[in-house]
This record gives structure tokens, C-alpha cells and sequence, in this order.
């Protein structure tokens, strides 16, 4: 009797404990089935890698391609398709996953069975190295989550790493990478806000400051242009990862832009102020060129008057001095002959022979020929 009650308590036990694990994993059943997700785990070597969110693993000698859960990587673009924003660092985000998942390399896989990938592939989150790749991948700024999660804790990890990223700047949020939302932005705002504040002080020097000022102003226009290819309820890459930055970027380049206009708007005022200024002075100097070169002509025409009438005055001066002289030796003469006339009231000295004439102290014509004819011979 003891032994039947011992053997049906045991019974009843085992019923009441499969009953209690049968409702455990009813439970546990439906709210996987509440959140749409059902997982599984393996283990599987890394073939190699397609690009930042898909690689090829090998599981039980088949290879399978998978796509990283929950995460959007950029992705290089198809043949004959323009490059976009959604391409922007495919290289860089495929490199990065290929330096997690070396080929041959050991990774865990958890997959979210109901959810699938692009081109139907299963949906994985990959442990390797000590580090789940997914959260890797977005804390590096080269994946961002995508809205539906497949695995919700996976999905709060997501965007904490992507918080990290936009902190430190990181991949799609660096401003030094060229093809990124902030690295279109803010160089141009740089440039904007460093443009020179000193008046010009020339024309020259404002139609330089205007080209510099003009050059900026076109490339903020040219900058606020990508804002509109990001649809803030998009699903595409550049949605996903830059949707939350525009309005904070936009306010910074428009800020940044509209005091470049006001700039460029000054200076072109103080260029036609300046033009004006010059005008007018080279029309001042200009006159004052014109009124010293008629002074110029003016004192040339007065000084070759002074010359002229000084040389005329030389020249009577000249005239009236040879006059003098003329009248002097005249005078001379006619005192000379005064002086060597005989006075009518004294009769001439038998004594003193009379002076010769002129004309009689004169060698004649023919003694003049005899004195300088030749000597008589002997």
C-alpha cells in the first residue's frame, strides 16, 4: 500500500512538472512568436567578404551567403548607376567588416530566422573576436540600424553604438571624410566664416574680396543642394544615417551663407563707392596735369621772351658801344689833325723844317719799286 502511494505521488509530480515546462515553453513560444522572432546558433568558418554588411560563411562543408542583423552598410554602386550619398565609404565599411571576418577565421552566427536579408539571404549576428560585428561595424560609423529590428536587444545595442559614432565623429559622421553628409558641410562653413573681414581700400582689392566672397557663396548654394536628397522618412542609407543631423547642419550653412551674402552685398556697394572716388581722382589728377603743362608751355614762352629781349638788349648795347667807339676815333682824328696844322698868327721857323704831309711822308708808287727792286750786280 505504502509503495502504490509513493509510486502515485511520483506520478503526479512528473505530471504537474511536465505540465509546468510544457507552459514554460509555451510561453517562451509565444512571446517569441509576439516579437517575430525565433533564433538559432551555429558556429561556421568565413569564406570571404562581399561588402560592409554581407559575407560568405562555411557551415557543415555548404557555404551560405549571410547579411549582418539589423544594420545598413553603404554599398558600392551597381554598374552604370551614378554614385550617391548611399555609396559614400562602401570601400572603407567592406574593408573594416573583411578585418573582423578574415577568411578561415572561426565566427559565431545567431540568426533571426523569421527575418531575411537582401536577395532572400538569413540575417545573422556575428560574434568573432570577442565582439559582436553588427554593433562593430555601426560603432565604427560604416553601418547604421535599420528602423525594424529583427533581435530588439541587438537593436537598443545598435543605436547606443551609433550615438558613440556620431560623438566621436566617426565614419559617416567624420567631417573630414569628403563624401559624408558633415564633410560637405562643414569645409564650405569653414571657408564661409573665414573669409576677410577688412575693408578694401582699392577697387582692386574689392573685385579681389568680391571673387573670394563669390567663389564661397557658390559652393554654400552648392552644399545646401545634398540637404535635399536626404528624405527625413527615408529608408536609404544617407536617410538612415544623416536624417537626425540636417536641420543642426542646415542652420549652420545657412547661418554661415547669409553672412557671406551680406559680405558679398557690402562689398560690392564699396566697390562702386571706390570706382566712383577713383574716377574722380584720376579726373582731379588729370586736370592738374593739363594746368601744369599749360604752365609749363607758359613760363617756356615767357622765359624765351626774356631771352629775346635780352639778347636784343645786348645786341643795342652792342651797337651803341661800337657807336662810341666810332665817335671817339673821330674825335681822336679830328684832334689829331687840329693839332698838326700850322697857326696863321706865327709864321713857320726857318729852323724847323716842316712837317711831312701825309701824303709827301708816303714812299711813292715808284720808290716803293726801286727800294724793293734787286741789287746792282757787282
Amino acid at each position: 500500500m505504502t509503495e502504490q502511494r509513493t509510486s502515485g505521488r511520483i506520478s503526479v509530480l512528473g505530471i504537474i512538472a511536465f505540465v509546468l515546462l510544457a507552459a514554460l515553453l509555451l510561453t517562451l513560444a509565444v512571446l517569441s512568436a509576439i516579437k517575430g522572432v525565433r533564433t538559432a546558433q551555429s558556429f561556421a568558418n568565413v569564406v570571404r567578404v562581399e561588402d560592409g554588411q554581407t559575407f560568405v560563411v562555411n557551415m557543415d562543408g555548404t557555404e551560405e551567403t549571410v547579411t549582418l542583423a539589423g544594420v545598413r552598410a553603404p554599398l558600392p554602386p551597381a554598374d552604370g548607376q551614378q554614385e550617391s550619398l548611399d555609396h559614400c565609404l562602401a570601400e572603407e565599411s567592406a574593408d573594416n567588416l573583411a578585418g573582423m571576418l578574415e577568411p578561415g577565421g572561426s565566427v559565431q552566427l545567431q540568426f533571426a530566422e523569421d527575418a531575411n536579408g537582401p536577395d532572400g539571404t538569413r540575417v545573422v549576428l556575428a560574434r568573432s573576436g570577442g565582439q559582436v560585428v553588427n554593433i562593430a561595424q555601426v560603432e565604427a560609423g560604416l553601418a547604421v540600424p535599420v528602423p525594424h529590428q529583427p533581435m530588439e536587444q541587438l537593436g537598443v545595442d545598435l543605436r547606443e553604438a551609433r550615438e558613440t559614432a556620431r560623438t566621436e565623429q566617426a565614419g559617416l559622421y567624420s567631417p573630414s571624410m569628403a563624401c559624408t553628409l558633415p564633410g560637405r558641410v562643414a569645409p564650405v562653413v569653414e571657408v564661409l566664416r573665414g573669409l576677410p573681414t577688412g575693408g578694401p581700400g582699392t577697387s582692386s582689392e574689392a573685385d579681389a574680396q568680391i571673387e573670394t566672397v563669390a567663389a564661397a557663396v557658390e559652393q554654400g548654394v552648392t552644399a545646401e543642394k545634398v540637404f535635399a536628397a536626404i528624405d527625413p522618412e527615408g529608408s536609404s542609407l544617407s536617410s538612415l544615417a544623416w536624417a537626425e543631423d540636417v536641420p543642426r547642419l542646415q542652420e549652420r550653412l545657412s547661418r554661415a551663407l547669409a553672412e557671406a551674402e551680406a559680405e558679398l552685398a557690402s562689398l560690392q556697394s564699396t566697390r562702386k563707392v571706390l570706382l566712383t572716388r577713383e574716377r574722380e581722382e584720376a579726373a582731379r589728377k588729370e586736370e592738374e596735369a593739363r594746368q601744369a603743362a599749360i604752365a609749363r608751355q607758359q613760363e617756356a614762352a615767357r622765359q624765351a621772351e626774356i631771352a629775346r629781349q635780352e639778347s636784343a638788349r645786348q645786341e643795342a648795347a652792342r651797337q651803341a658801344e661800337a657807336q662810341r667807339r666810332a665817335e671817339e676815333e673821330a674825335r681822336r682824328r679830328a684832334q689829331e689833325s687840329a693839332s698838326a696844322a700850322p697857326s696863321p698868327s706865327e709864321p713857320p721857323s726857318e729852323s724847323s723844317s716842316p712837317s711831312p704831309s701825309p701824303s709827301s711822308s708816303r714812299p711813292s708808287a715808284g720808290d716803293d719799286d726801286e727800294s724793293s727792286g734787286p741789287a746792282p750786280e757787282d
